[in-house]
């Protein structure tokens, strides 16, 4: 290229100097000669560049492209994931515990009450008439009793028509207690804080105990529970925290710790049941919304870790990758047999088989067999 650009300057410099010597004709027929010597000296070089490039084609033919990944210590960390159950930690199907006629209910579904609100009346003119007799009944047996303890405190009568008259007494107060309890009874009251979910029964309809009046439910404390495989049960602790999303709700992230981890294995399905409690201030969780759950079973801070999609295994089952080997300036892929332990994602981390600084073969490892040429990118 220096010497084509010597010919242009010299072309210039000879039409400066001879121009006033030379006619045009003349100096038309040495550009001519100039311009025939650039193009062969422009074949020239087109020749050697073509003569180069084969050369570095003819050097890597039948080399494999592929891409690596130097071996370093890096953190690894094991998950499990599982699918749980939102429960309300406080609900109940509250029934009458008397029979009677439905006198009142004071709630609709979606009411929120609170601890002792009334919630609904059963009739009680029956059971307030027969205390009114109880009690005429009482203030007569009130009456034969004090004249006889009278009258076996003078010494006078007999000893079994003051016991009769004592057992009288007490047996028809015992009888006033039992409808006093009853008569409150029929006032059912809401046992907890928490929102009326469903009311099954109407005024005027016959209420009795075991019969479901009104679904009561408290959504301010809820558990997420799941079943975990026993295989588990040693990596897990109560305490350990757990991760929680909510398809549903797919903005809302939870991290809260276990609380409860059962005691007996389900023989049906070998699984055991853990409980991990959450405060839903906002209110925004109910029951029975799924939880994916996820804990950490494992967690090492230095460790080799390789993506999964590259370890292969043989006919008997053992794992093998392929590093990068070079020999006289000739990259070669070379089958390594290693050991794995879990793996999570894409990630799987190798017990033996590596050592730092290996370069592991990532990119086109499909391609190569051991001893292969390879070239990276």
């Amino acid at each position: 290229m220096n010497k084509l650009l010597l010919i242009l300057f010299s072309i210039i410099g000879l039409s400066a100097c001879n121009n006033s010597d030379q006619d045009q004709d003349s100096i038309k027929a040495e550009i001519n000669t100039y311009r025939v010597e650039i193009v062969e000296l422009e074949n020239k070089i087109h020749t050697l560049e073509k003569l180069l490039s084969d050369s570095n084609a003819t050097a890597t033919e039948g080399r494999i492209l592929v891409g690596t990944q130097t071996i370093v210590h890096e953190p690894f960390t094991h998950y499990l994931d599982v699918t749980g159950n939102v429960e309300a930690v406080t609900e109940a199907f509250i029934s009458p515990e008397i029979n009677g006629l439905i006198k009142s209910v004071n709630v609709k579904d979606g009411d929120y009450v609170t601890t002792g609100h009334i919630i609904a009346i059963i009739e009680t003119d029956i059971t307030q008439n027969t205390i009114n007799e109880v009690k005429t009944q009482l203030a007569l047996a009130q009456t034969v009793y004090d004249k006889q303890k009278e009258l076996w405190d003078q010494k006078i009568g007999s000893e079994i028509q003051y016991l009769q008259a004592k057992a009288n007494k007490e047996s028809i107060e015992k009888k006033l207690i039992t409808l006093d309890t009853q008569l409150k009874m029929a006032t059912i009251r809401a046992p907890f804080d928490g929102v009326v979910e469903t009311v099954f029964q109407k005024n005027g309809e016959i209420g009795s105990p075991g019969r479901q009046l009104i679904h009561l439910v408290n959504i301010k404390n809820l558990l997420v529970t799941a079943d975990l495989s026993e295989s588990y049960l040693p990596s897990i602790h109560p305490g350990d925290m757990a991760t929680i999303k909510f398809s549903t709700f797919p903005d809302l992230l939870l991290s809260e710790p276990i609380k409860v981890i059962g005691s007996v294995i389900n023989p049906n399905n070998r699984t055991i049941k853990i409980q991990i409690p959450i405060d839903n201030k906002t209110n925004e969780l109910i029951p029975n919304v799924i939880a994916n759950i996820r804990l950490i079973d494992q967690h090492i801070d230095s460790a080799f870790v390789i993506p999964s999609i590259v370890v292969k295994n043989d006919a008997l089952g053992n794992s093998y990758i392929y590093l990068i080997s070079e020999e006289n300036d000739v990259l070669f892929a070379k089958k390594q047999y290693i050991k794995t332990g879990k793996s999570y994602g894409n990630q799987t981390m190798v017990i033996e088989g590596l050592k730092k600084n290996d370069q592991l073969i990532v990119g086109g490892y499909n391609l190569v067999k051991n001893g292969s040429k390879l070239r990276t990118k």
